[in-house]
């Protein structure tokens, strides 16, 4: 799955966890997913995420958590935002459950009234630690490392999942497949002329029902998330390359300056060059 934005993810020991501090690279990342189980933990600013029918806002020392293949959004108002970012891949931890793939694990914020609110500061305060424990250079940090990890996964499937026994799978295709291969496809496609017809096609919907099931199972039009797409792609470019305002367009699948301006202000609430002089800072 190629990722809509990118992460620098150091394993620990062999045990299937990678975790970096991710400095995401733009405010809007568009709607994706990956095979590992994901945990984010905000070390910094506040971001707005979207995750099936779930808004949720997560702010400094909050975690969330995304299973496998969960489709998912992250917003923000600015690019100051970090996170502990920890990816989990259950067929790999299976030598310590078994049946890791078999839960169903969810977790989001939780008020102090909630039941679970005090597993969930648990939580938070273990990836604080694993947080300091990988900001540390000392002989025994791979080892707490291991360690702090593992307690976070044990107290997720304790607290915050789901176990789904053997033979209950549904074997018929559900939405979400078919959402993840869109998501895969338009990130495959989206520095070409793609249409509604082609997307159709692709996925053997006519034009008005793949209109439809995308709005009602993303919450937003499929020009208005491939345009998302789009953007985040040039907003890579801008900040990670020299590249001319006008071949980051092309190379971001626009082919109207204006209408490329029009909606990258829309999503970043400033034009491209402004954008690159923002998260470029200035040689004294």
């Amino acid at each position: 799955m190629p990722k809509a934005y990118h992460e620098a993810l150091h394993p620990l020991g062999n045990l299937g966890i990678q975790v970096s501090m991710s400095a995401l690279e733009s405010p809007h990342q568009p709607l994706h997913w990956h095979e590992a189980m994901e945990i984010l933990f905000c070390l910094n600013g506040e971001v707005t995420i979207h995750a099936g029918h779930d808004t949720v806002h997560l702010s400094h020392n909050q975690l969330i958590v995304f299973d496998s293949r969960e489709v998912h959004s992250i917003h923000s108002g600015s690019n100051l935002y970090m996170f502990l970012c920890i990816h989990v891949d259950k067929k790999q931890l299976s030598v310590y459950c078994p049946d890791l793939e078999l839960y169903n694990i969810k977790c989001r914020p939780l008020p102090l009234d909630d039941p679970k609110s005090t597993q969930y500061i648990h939580l938070c305060q273990l990836a604080h630690d694993l947080t300091r424990t990988n900001i540390k250079d000392e002989n025994t940090s791979a080892m707490r490392s291991d360690g702090t990890a593992l307690l976070m996964l044990a107290d997720l499937i304790r607290y915050f999942s789901v176990y789904s026994p053997p033979g209950t799978a549904v074997t018929q295709k559900q939405p979400n497949d078919t959402i993840r291969e869109i998501i895969t496809y338009v990130n495959e496609h989206y520095m070409e002329k793609l249409t509604l017809d082609d997307i159709s096609v692709h996925t053997g919907f006519t034009k008005e029902y793949f209109c439809r099931f995308f709005k009602q199972h993303m919450g937003i039009t499929f020009l208005r998330y491939l345009n998302e797409v789009r953007i985040s792609h040039a907003g890579r470019l801008l900040s990670t390359t020299d590249l001319p305002v006008s071949e980051v367009m092309t190379e971001s699948g626009f082919t109207n300056q204006t209408i490329f301006n029009r909606i990258f202000k829309e999503l970043y609430g400033m034009t491209p060059l402004q954008s690159r002089n923002y998260t470029r800072p200035t040689e004294s």
